[in-house]
């Protein structure tokens, strides 16, 4: 018996060395894929040590040292008109007048007020480039004045889509008169009187600010001269700066590694830790139904809503006899129809919005000089003085569209002159066979050295005309014009000598023998 257990007691002993022998396998295995660290803490272990023991725990790896952060670099100086910019302009200027309009403007004012100290920000990114870099090709130089081009646009559309403001729109017209200033940058070589031009232009609508609010709130005259003031400083710094147009560095770098050296990004510090694992791959939806059958789609689904039959019109709200324009003429001369009080979930009933003018929307056309056929296009031409057309020909016309501040001379006699959406534009013709013709072109002026049978005005304000001797006997026909006057050369003086004489603008009519006589009311004194 005793022998029985002795001998199961040594089988016992003999199977735990087995086991121990092979965990003691097992670890040594596991220990040959830890990093060094672990398995040098591993082997610290005593092979012989009893196997209830609790393991030593194995230290982290030390993370690596940080690199060295090199130092910021110092920024550039600033270019001396880029400064004179910033202070002159932006903070002298236009930040006061944003911050009085805020004071008292609605909305739509200071909407497009800060329209405008965008558009002053992107003056000032191009005066940078300008002040770093050399004189670009025309295509890129294009490019530089987008911004500024989308700026105007934007400030143009802000007044359109406010007309319904009509105690404001003055503002809004006087804003967006002025918005244009930037274009000095493409004027040469008087980029000054160009922004003196614009700054009259703006003046007219400040005027009407000024008288309608003189006796209300002097804040509102006010906010015109700060708004004035803006372009007449503007007007100044260019011609401290750039006197003859906008001014390249000769020795600076291209447009394209300017734009590289700006837009390069700072590298990341280093020592930052490694990113998160990344998550765990989506579950995958679960498969349809075997029996479910695919939505239709397309034209099959027409045809399915089509032969639901009589439950097609379920989903339809019943619209009551208050809702009804036939039966309510009130609502026929309102437009819209109010919503239901019942109906909860019904949207509100919004606006459109009115589109802006197309004009807008257009970008700077192409200058277009040449005879096509028999007729002479002259169309988009900006301050171009003199353009010549010599030995015109009987059979060819002379059309301009499209002009600003520029004077065409027609040497030669012609068929006959049309000018359209033209302002500031002059004429000098010697003879002309059928008509002159001038439409929605204001501040225009028209002078006929030798013949012309009949000249035409419609839709035009502000202009000169100027007869020869030979041409007195000219018929001349307006409509919806103002502020016409005709010069007449003076008998008896010297050639060139004009007396000046208006075309009636107020009328008189009366009904004679059941017809309407109209004449011209003469003013006395």
């Amino acid at each position: 018996m005793a022998s029985g257990g002795l001998h199961s007691l040594a089988t016992i002993i003999k199977r735990l060395e087995a086991t121990t022998s092979r965990l003691e396998d097992l670890a040594s295995l596991a220990t040959s894929y830890l990093p060094p660290a672990a398995q040098t803490a591993a082997a610290a272990i005593s092979p012989g040590a009893s196997v209830n023991a609790e393991p030593t725990p194995v230290p982290p790896p030390a993370p690596p040292a940080p690199a060295p952060i090199a130092p910021p670099a110092a920024p550039a100086e600033l270019p001396r008109s880029v400064v004179a910019f910033d202070e002159q302009i932006i903070e002298g200027k236009l930040k006061p007048f944003v911050e009085l309009t805020k004071s008292f403007a609605i909305p739509s004012v200071v909407e497009q007020v800060g329209l405008v100290e965008q558009e002053f920000k992107d003056l000032r990114e191009l005066l940078l480039v300008a002040a770093s870099c050399k004189k670009p090709e025309q295509a890129e130089f294009e490019k530089l004045l987008g911004p500024l081009q989308k700026d105007i646009e934007a400030i143009t559309r802000a007044k359109e889509a406010n007309r319904k403001d009509r105690e404001w729109f003055n503002h809004l017209s006087t804003v967006a008169e002025g918005a244009p200033c930037v274009g000095w940058v493409t004027v040469t070589p008087k980029p000054g009187p160009y922004v003196a031009e614009i700054k009259e232009s703006t003046q007219f609508y400040g005027n009407r600010v000024i008288k309608e609010f003189k006796d209300k709130d002097p804040k509102h005259a006010e906010w015109v001269k700060e708004y004035v003031a803006l372009l007449e400083e503007t007007r100044k710094y260019i011609i401290e700066y750039h006197t003859t147009g906008l001014t390249w560095n000769p020795k600076g770098v291209s447009v394209e590694q300017f734009r590289a050296s700006s837009s390069t990004a700072a590298p990341a510090p280093a020592g930052v830790p490694p990113p998160p694992p990344p998550p765990p791959p989506p579950v995958a939806p679960p498969a349809p139904a075997a029996g479910a059958a695919p939505a239709a789609t397309g034209i099959n689904a027409v045809f399915e809503q089509l032969n639901r039959g009589e439950e097609v019109t379920k989903g339809l709200r019943k619209v009551d006899k208050s809702q009804m324009t036939h039966k309510n003429p009130a609502l026929r001369a309102g437009g819209t129809v109010p919503a239901s009080p019942t109906s909860c979930c019904a949207a509100p009933g919004k606006k459109p919005t009115k589109p802006s003018k197309p004009q807008a929307l257009m970008g700077k056309k192409p200058a277009k000089f040449a005879l096509e056929g028999n007729k002479w296009a002259i169309e988009y031409q900006e301050n171009q003085s003199p353009l010549t057309l010599d030995n015109v020909e009987i059979s060819q016309t002379v059309n301009l569209y499209g002009c600003k501040n520029t004077t065409v001379v027609v040497k030669g006699k012609c068929n006959a002159v049309t000018m359209v959406n033209c302002i500031k534009t002059s004429v000098l013709v010697e003879s002309v066979i059928s008509s002159i013709s001038v439409t929605n072109s204001p501040s225009f002026a028209v002078q006929i050295t030798g013949k012309a049978p009949t000249i035409q005005l419609d839709s035009t304000d502000s202009g000169q005309i100027y007869l020869s001797k030979e041409c007195l006997d000219v018929e001349i026909t307006t409509a919806k014009c103002s502020s016409i006057n005709v010069s007449l050369p003076v008998d008896g003086e010297e050639e060139g000598v004009f007396a000046e004489h208006p075309i009636p603008e107020m009328f008189r009519t009366t009904v004679v023998d059941g017809k309407l006589v109209t004449t011209a009311v003469e003013h006395a004194g």
